[in-house]
């Protein structure tokens, strides 16, 4: 028995994920691994033949159907005598057999063992507590079971999980182990709930989890056709917003004009094989604990995964790391700071990338971080010209195939509007002969004290002749009129230089906004502007994520002419109202703002240019919000 156990141990196969799921959510029955339990059992047929020990399976086999309903779990396990001999400790006679008070023993002892071992947690990741209800045993002679023979022989316990309220989300997990972790376990598991035709069905290794969510207002019909199971498959999608996976991990490339995001949402327990995240609770990972543990994946992260944007190396930004539990199904939202559990948990990490100059036409993203747990990535790519792309980091790639590319159509790659003109003539002036009237005042009042009258009279008169056209000022001319900007053509010059802000933060940095900005903006007015702007676009359930602007649309507008407020000429004040929709977009979800504003705006003309001076915003309102999943 100690040379099966110590063989099986040494050749362990680390097997793949053995719960694969459907886009919507269902569970698809997987191979239980025949080429690792074939080898096993070669083994154990291998030495058995070889040794006077007796053959005995070589792992832990059970057979779990749970039924939920509103109210309860029933767990109902079949298993294999020869657990009670594996987990227990009984003690077969000389003769290699176990007596009916030996196995008793055992079927006594395996439901604490049971109810220790497999384990339904709720949306929080509490343990939710359980008992043995039943148990059918196997027959049993009066002179017990050749130890050879426990594998003819199957118990079945059923246990029982009673709830509060129905349950959304359940999380089922088994560590049928002895306690070194020597002897594998496998758990043939099949969830069904109550009244429905879905099943979710899988093996389950020690530690492994699986969490299923529970429909309790649409039941799939178990007589359901085609066209109403797509239906019941589409909802299902739609009220997690696509992220129907618990145990799977997602990945989104967004190229925008301004920065690449690589959003990467991993779950808490295939982390945990990676990273050694401590927690004084095995079961959670409380709020204090997470800053330690958003460092460790900071580490972790940090100068892997290089990326080139426009043919220039870039490094990754950390724009968030976020903790989420079941409970929270929109996983673009900013996640509150509560403790989650390991069981059902997951980390979602943003990796932001700035082009150093323009915008962004061409990317080179690398990702060649690998675990046993994490051996794929399957990446969903939106770039900004619309094409959703699909793409598959993996270990088994050579390096230079691991490197996700991307251009740009050079035709629709945006540009930053053009500056505004001043086109307006020069106001109407005249000269001002300034020293030649001086002169002929003098003339007139100067040979009235002199005793030469008439030659001081004459020789000012002359002065003033001569410098009339030298010495002179041009001030406004007293009868011809300024010309002036029409409605029309203030509106217009307006919303050139309104619509420019916004395209202007589509720059990305800080530093390149505040450049695109200076085309249409006053220096003086650069940062307040930039800080209304962001305030105007932020999305306050994204941690105040600035939204992408889809559209300015202009409502009304009228030029101001309140003689002493307006600013000098040819300047103007002009009061406009607009709606600016815009979306923020994380995780496949798109969020979609419009929101409304009005303002007094003052225009200027500054080294030939119109300018924005001054803003002044006097109301704004939210008109609607949307989520809604990007169709892939």
């Amino acid at each position: 028995m100690h040379a099966v156990l110590q063989e099986t141990q040494r050749l362990r196969i680390d097997c793949p994920q053995p719960f694969l799921r459907t886009p919507a959510g269902s569970v698809c029955h997987k191979s239980i691994r025949p080429a690792c339990i074939g080898l096993l059992w070669a083994i154990a047929i291998q030495i058995a033949t070889s040794s006077p020990v007796q053959a005995m399976h070589p792992i832990s086999v059970t057979e779990t159907r749970v039924f939920v309903t509103k109210t309860s779990a029933r767990a109902r396990i079949q298993l294999f005598a020869e657990d009670l001999l594996l987990f227990h400790e009984l003690a077969p006679d000389d003769e290699g057999r176990l007596s009916p008070s030996e196995l008793k023993r055992g079927l006594e002892l395996h439901k604490a063992f049971l109810t220790e071992r497999v384990t339904l947690r709720d949306a929080d990741g509490n343990l939710i507590p359980s008992k043995v209800t039943d148990m059918e045993s196997f027959e049993i002679s009066d002179d017990g079971i050749p130890e050879e023979d426990l594998m003819l022989y199957q118990a079945t316990y059923e246990l029982e999980f009673p709830f509060e309220s129905p349950p959304e989300y359940l999380t089922f997990q088994q560590d049928i182990t002895d306690d070194n972790f020597i002897l594998p376990s496998e758990m043939k598991l099949a969830i069904h709930q109550t009244g429905s035709g879905n099943v979710i069905a899988g093996t389950l290794q020690p530690g492994e989890t699986v969490t299923h969510r529970f429909d309790w207002e649409t039941i799939l019909d178990p007589r359901a056709t085609d066209e109403e199971y797509e239906s019941w498959l589409e909802k299902q999608r739609n009220d997690t917003l696509g992220i129907t996976s618990y145990s799977s991990v997602y990945s989104f490339i967004y190229i925008e004009p301004g920065e690449v995001r690589h959003e990467v949402l991993i779950p808490l327990a295939s982390l945990a094989t990676i990273l050694p995240i401590e927690r004084a609770d095995p079961a959670f990972l409380e709020v204090p604990e997470q800053e330690a543990a958003r460092d460790l994946m900071r580490e972790w992260l940090t100068d892997r995964n290089p990326a080139q944007l426009n043919g220039q190396d870039v490094d990754a930004e950390f724009s968030r790391i976020d903790f989420y539990g079941l409970s929270l199904r929109d996983f673009a939202k900013q996640a509150d700071a509560r403790r989650v559990s390991f069981a059902s948990g997951r980390v979602g990490i943003i990796l932001r990338y700035l082009p150093t100059d323009g915008f962004v036409d061409r990317v080179d993203l690398n990702w060649d971080t690998f675990q046993s747990s994490m051996r794929k990535i399957r990446s969903v790519v939106m770039p900004w010209d619309g094409e959703v792309q699909r793409f598959e980091f993996s270990r088994f790639r050579k390096k230079e195939d691991n490197i996700f590319h991307w251009q740009a159509d050079a035709e629709l790659i945006p540009q930053l509007a053009n500056a505004v003109p001043r086109e307006l003539p020069d106001a109407p002036q005249m000269r001002l002969p300034v020293a030649s009237c001086v002169l002929a005042a003098m003339a007139m009042f100067v040979p009235l004290v002199t005793k030469r009258r008439w030659q001081t009279f004459l020789g000012l008169l002359v002065l003033a002749l001569v410098s009339w056209p030298v010495a002179g000022i041009q001030v406004a001319h007293p009868f011809k009129k300024v010309p002036q900007l029409s409605q029309s053509q203030s509106r217009s010059i307006t919303e050139r230089l309104h619509s420019g802000t916004y395209q202007a933060m589509d720059f990305g940095s800080e530093e390149r906004i505040y450049e695109a900005l200076q085309q249409f903006v006053d220096g003086d007015l650069l940062e307040p502007l930039y800080l209304q702007l962001r305030e105007g676009l932020a999305v306050r359930e994204q941690g105040g994520a600035v939204a992408r602007v889809q559209s300015v649309d202009y409502l009304e507008g009228q030029r101001l002419d309140d003689q002493g407020a307006d600013p000098p000429w040819p300047g103007f004040r002009f009061r406009t109202s607009w709606e600016v929709a815009g979306t923020v977009e994380h995780w496949g979800h798109v969020h979609e703002r419009r929101n409304q504003f009005s303002a007094i705006l003052n225009i200027e003309s500054l080294d030939g240019f119109w300018k924005i001076t001054d803003m002044q915003i006097d109301s704004q309102k939210s008109l609607s919000g949307t989520t809604r999943l990007r169709e892939f």
